[in-house]
C-alpha cells in the first residue's frame, strides 16, 4: 500500500517522496494539580454504534436526551470528535491506551473464538490511575480478549461487572470478575443493572478519587429495552434504547448531585463508532465500518463543573486517542515515553477553546489508513462500494480514480472533492498519509476470520 501512496502523490504532486516521518509533534502540555487538592474524579461513558445525530443536542428530532444533553448545558460539546476506529474493538483500544489501534495489534474485531486480545504491555487509562492511587472500576462491554491473560481485571480494573463482546455474539454471559453472575443474560435488564451498578461503584468510592469507565452495549443491535420503554420515541425500537441509556445517564449525574461529588468529577460522553444499520450520522456521509466522517465522527460531552465552561462548544479537531494524555494530565500522571502516545491532552480545548494539538488525524480501516485530516481538509484514500473496496490509490482498475479531498469546514458531508483545486494541500497529506502507512507497515496482521472450526472453543476462557 505504500508503494500505490507513494505513485499517487507523484502523479498529484511531482515532488512527493515516502520518506519516514512522525505523524504528530509531542505535546508535553500537563495540568498541575493543586497541592493538597482532592484529585478529580473521571467517568467515561461509551455508547455502542450511537451515531452523531441520535442525541437532540446534537440534532435529534426522533429522540429525546435530556440527560444526556444536560452535560452539553453544564459543559462542551463538540462537533469534530472522532472515534478511533469505525468498529468495536479497536476503537475501544485506541480509547483506552491512546494509541491508534494498529499499534497494540487490535486493528481488527476480536470475536468469540479469537485467541488474542489487548497485550499486556498496553498500558490503559485504568493502569496509569490506578497507580496513581484512583479506585478503577469497569462496567459494561469490554471486548478486548477474554482469555483469562486479556480479562478488564489484568488491565487496570479493580473490579469488572459486564459482558466480553458484542451483544449479537455468543455465548454472551453476565461476569462479576471472572464469574459468571447471568447465563444467558435477559438483555431486556443490561442497562438497568449496569446502572445499578455503576452507582454501587460511585457510593463505594465517593470518598476517594475514582475512575469509573461504563461501556454501554447499546445501540448495538440487536435492540433490547426494558418492557415499560416500548414505545416511548418516536424513532422506534433504536429510539427506546436509546432513551433508555438516556435514563441511566441521568441516573449517574443524580448520584454524583446527591454524594456531592459532581464539581470533583469530570465525565466524558461519546460513541464508540458511527451507526451500523439503524441509528443517524446527521449530515455525515457513510456509517460504522466505513471510512468517510460518519464512520468515526461522533458525539463527544464532557463536563467538569468550575473547569470546562458550561454551555460551551468546540469545532477542533480532536479523537478519542485523546482521552488517555488529558486524563492523565488532570491526575497529574506522567504519560510513558517508551512507546508512541498518539493522543494529546486536549484539556484547554475543553476548557478554555483553544486550538486543537494536532497537526493531522490519522483514520484506520484495519491495516490501512484510509483518510487523513488536518485542521481543515480530509484527505480519503478508500471507499466501499457494494461488496468491492475502492482503493483510489490503485488506478489499475480504473484510471481516473484519485484521493478525494473534502473542505470539511464547508462541506462536512463529504459531498464534493476539492482534490484539483488544493495541490497543495494534496501534496501535504499524501506525505502524512505515506509517512504513517511506512511507520505501521511492520504490525500489519491478519484478522480472525467470521466463522472458526467446530474445534476452536467459542466465549471466554477465565481458568487460566
Amino acid at each position: 500500500m505504500l508503494k500505490r501512496i507513494c505513485l499517487v502523490a507523484a502523479l498529484v504532486t511531482q515532488l512527493i517522496g515516502c520518506a519516514l516521518a512522525a505523524p504528530v509533534n509531542e505535546d508535553h502540555l500537563r495540568a498541575q494539580a493543586k497541592d493538597g487538592a482532592r484529585k478529580p474524579n473521571v467517568i467515561i461513558i461509551l455508547a455502542d454504534d450511537l451515531g452523531f445525530g441520535d442525541l437532540s443536542s446534537y440534532g435529534a428530532t426522533l429522540i429525546s436526551t435530556p440527560n444526556i444533553d444536560r452535560l452539553a448545558d453544564e459543559g462542551v460539546r463538540m462537533t469534530s470528535f472522532y472515534a478511533g476506529a469505525n468498529v468495536c474493538s479497536p476503537s475501544r483500544a485506541s480509547l483506552l491506551t491512546g494509541r491508534y489501534p494498529i499499534r497494540s495489534g487490535m486493528q481488527f474485531v476480536i470475536r468469540p473464538h479469537s485467541a488474542g486480545g489487548l497485550p499486556a504491555e498496553e498500558i490503559t487509562i485504568a493502569e496509569l490511575l490506578r497507580n496513581a492511587g484512583y479506585a478503577t472500576g469497569m462496567i459494561g462491554k469490554w471486548h478486548l480478549g477474554h482469555q483469562a491473560e486479556y480479562w478488564p481485571t489484568r488491565q487496570g480494573f479493580d473490579s469488572f461487572y459486564g459482558v466480553a463482546y458484542s451483544n449479537d455474539m455468543m455465548p454472551f454471559d453476565l461476569y462479576e470478575g471472572t464469574e459468571i453472575v447471568e447465563s444467558p443474560v435477559d438483555q431486556t435488564q443490561l442497562t438497568p443493572k449496569y446502572t445499578d451498578a455503576a452507582i454501587r461503584f460511585i457510593e463505594e468510592n465517593a470518598d476517594q478519587p475514582f475512575f469509573l469507565y461504563y461501556a454501554e452495549n447499546l445501540p448495538h443491535i440487536p435492540l433490547f429495552y426494558p418492557l415499560q420503554n416500548a414505545g416511548r420515541s418516536d424513532a422506534g425500537e433504536y429510539g427506546d434504547v436509546v432513551e433508555t441509556l438516556d435514563d441511566a445517564v441521568g441516573e449517574v449525574l443524580n448520584a454524583l448531585d446527591r454524594l456531592d461529588i459532581a464539581d470533583d468529577t469530570l465525565i466524558i460522553f461519546t460513541s464508540d463508532n458511527g451507526p451500523w444499520f439503524e441509528g443517524s450520522a446527521g449530515e455525515l456521509r457513510d456509517r460504522k465500518g466505513g471510512t468517510s466522517q460518519g464512520s468515526f465522527q461522533v458525539p463527544m460531552l464532557a463536563r467538569w463543573p468550575g473547569t470546562i465552561p458550561a454551555g460551551t462548544e468546540s469545532s477542533e479537531m480532536a479523537m478519542s486517542i485523546d482521552i488517555l494524555p488529558t486524563v492523565a494530565a488532570i491526575a497529574g500522571v506522567a504519560l510513558p515515553d517508551d512507546r508512541e502516545i498518539d493522543g494529546r491532552n486536549i484539556l484547554p480545548v475543553l476548557s478554555e477553546g483553544a486550538p486543537t494539538p494536532h497537526d493531522a488525524l490519522y483514520f484506520f480501516d484495519g491495516n490501512d489508513v484510509v483518510a487523513v485530516r488536518d485542521r481543515r481538509y480530509r484527505l480519503l484514500l478508500q471507499v466501499f462500494y457494494r461488496n468491492r473496496t475502492l482503493n483510489f490509490l490503485d488506478t489499475s482498475g480504473y484510471k481516473w480514480w484519485a484521493p478525494l479531498l473534502f473542505d470539511v469546514q464547508k462541506d462536512p458531508s463529504e459531498s464534493y472533492s476539492i482534490a484539483a483545486r488544493e495541490p497543495e494541500v494534496m501534496r501535504t497529506l499524501m506525505k502524512r498519509a505515506a509517512a504513517m502507512s511506512d511507520a505501521t507497515a511492520s504490525l500489519h496482521k491478519v484478522p480472525d476470520p467470521l466463522r472458526a472450526a467446530p474445534e476452536i472453543p467459542a466465549g471466554p476462557q477465565l481458568d487460566q
